[in-house]
């Protein structure tokens, strides 16, 4: 994503245009006016070089790769931490019978679909370490990475916008089980897994393919960069991101009328207990705001830098990075280890683990469930109690 990123920063708003010097054309052996690269016949009128006609400034061009890379840095650090939450709470939510439930099983079908896009992120992001390496020993020589070979570097990318279609889609299910929980109560019992399933991980492999059928046939008629060029920038990605927009939406819709039926029901009820267990379910419930992907709507905005606004291109920049690559890591810590369920279901596996082998333990007295929380925990419609979803 690098050379992606670079393109982008080099927006036109960056240049001055001179109308006193010449552009340039390439006319083959053939006859044919060459394309931006020397096998590239698609146009006939050949493409034309205006760089030559800008004034580049290269200050904002300097202060933009720097916080390019440094924004890498967090992006790192950030895939790093996430990847290690999602692999600690995907094993914990496996490993613990009692943790098997539905709202667990849908938590850890979200966790994987995470896991999937930030083990993609980071095997592209340490190929193009080693690719920028070697061409800086050997220049215009890659060698063999994945950013050399096109036809896989396309495939690590449409799978990588696969994983976040999928992400999407389940935080969509999450949003849709809690607001059917709470407010529409259609659920007679523990809902069928297998269905959630193939909508969370089929749909969107339909939602991919029908996007890239559509860059298929565009790009048979035009030569493109390596790894299908910038394809986020292209009008068709929008296939993608309009599907992404609308479940946020409809999930951002879900959220409020969740906290709106919580709301009434704290005021109707006149028990101290259950009204506090009301406002720690208002309070779950607006932790998932970033659960629901809101965060994800920083990367849909366009912003370039230009001497104007380079301050506030560095603010984005960190601030988008930061949301995005963290929500890995944020999803395990708000949905696993701040839930009092699972907290409790660890400690009492530590404790008979420790008396089943005479360990000299110090006793870890559990919460009693009038006091337990979670970060999904939500009103159940059978018990009129709060459990941990």
């Amino acid at each position: 994503m690098a050379n992606k990123m670079a393109i982008k920063f080099y927006n036109i708003d960056s240049y001055v245009t001179t109308h006193h010097k010449t552009v340039t054309k390439y006319c083959h052996n053939s006859g044919q006016w060459v394309g931006q690269t020397e096998d590239d016949f698609s146009n006939p009128s050949g493409w034309t070089n205006y760089y030559t006609c800008m004034l580049i400034d290269w200050e904002v061009i300097e202060k933009a790769q720097s916080i390019a890379r440094g924004a890498r840095n967090l992006e790192f650090v950030g895939l790093a931490l996430s990847f290690v939450g999602l692999i600690t709470a995907i094993i914990i939510f496996s490993v613990f019978r009692r943790l098997r439930v539905f709202r667990n099983q849908v938590h850890l079908q979200l966790m994987l679909a995470i896991l999937l896009t930030v083990v993609i992120r980071l095997v592209l992001y340490v190929d193009q370490i080693f690719t920028q390496r070697i061409d800086t020993i050997k220049p215009g020589q890659v060698g063999t990475t994945i950013n050399s070979m096109n036809y896989l570097c396309e495939a690590f990318y449409v799978a990588l916008e696969y994983g976040k279609t999928v992400a999407f889609a389940w935080m969509f299910i999450e949003g849709f089980y809690l607001h059917n929980i709470v407010v529409v109560t259609v659920f007679e019992g523990e809902p069928k897994m297998l269905k959630y399933i193939i909508a969370g991980w089929g749909i969107p492999m339909i939602h991919v393919s029908i996007w890239l059928i559509v860059v298929i046939v565009k790009n048979a008629y035009r030569k493109t960069n390596r790894c299908l060029g910038n394809y986020y920038l292209e009008p068709e990605f929008w296939i993608m991101d309009g599907v992404r927009l609308s479940e946020l939406l409809i999930n951002f819709i879900f959220l409020l009328n969740i906290i709106r039926v919580l709301w009434s029901k704290v005021k109707e009820t006149h028990s101290v207990r259950e009204r506090q267990q009301m406002k720690k379910s208002v309070k779950a419930a607006l932790m998932l705001i970033p659960l629901l992907g809101t965060p994800n709507i920083l990367q849909t905005i366009p912003f370039n830098p230009t001497t104007n606004n380079i301050v506030g291109f560095a603010i984005f920049t960190y601030v988008a990075s930061f949301f995005y690559m963290f929500q890995g890591f944020m999803v395990a810590v708000l949905y696993c280890f701040t839930n009092r369920e699972v907290v409790n279901v660890i400690k009492c596996s530590w404790e008979r683990y420790c008396l089943k082998h005479g360990f000299d333990h110090r006793h870890l007295p559990l919460l009693p469930k009038s006091q337990q929380t979670g970060t999904s925990e939500l009103p159940n419609r059978r018990t009129q109690s709060t459990p941990n979803l």
